[in-house]
């Protein structure tokens, strides 16, 4: 197999690549937050969850977190990330719980209706993905 490297393509070549890969990346980041999209990858309760709820399920289906922690791993403030926490809590979606081990620290989870609805999300993106690969 014989690769070609980057730093060997004369620099016409290179702006024509960047160029394409500036189209192809626009293009593809109009698609991914298209709100049609969204409601079908995430299925009916898709309309109802905003990039930033998605956001925040799928880094609670890989841990608990504080809310702190949560808020500075999605980029918002503490403030906004414990309302989220609190529509989330609303929605049946997540709890708050004590973190095993130490009481007094107050973690945020997954419930059984979110871990079901994150694996479901997360089968339908790997299909969209694999299908826009191909």
């Amino acid at each position: 197999m014989q690769y070609l490297y980057i730093a060997d393509m004369p620099p016409v070549e290179l702006r024509t690549l960047a160029r394409e890969l500036s189209r192809g990346w626009h293009e593809l980041g109009g698609m991914l937050t298209s709100r049609r999209l969204q409601a079908s990858l995430h299925g009916a309760s898709g309309q109802a969850l905003t990039p930033t709820k998605l956001r925040a399920l799928n880094l609670l289906a890989e841990e608990s977190l504080r809310v702190g922690e949560l808020a500075a791993r999605i980029g918002i403030d503490d403030t906004t990330a414990t309302r989220l926490v609190d529509r989330l809590q609303a929605s049946g979606l997540v709890e708050r719980g004590p973190l095993a081990g130490d009481r007094r620290v107050t973690v945020v989870r997954l419930t059984s209706d979110g871990i079901e609805l994150t694996g479901g999300i997360a089968a339908r993106s790997q299909q969209f993905f694999s299908e826009i690969l191909t």
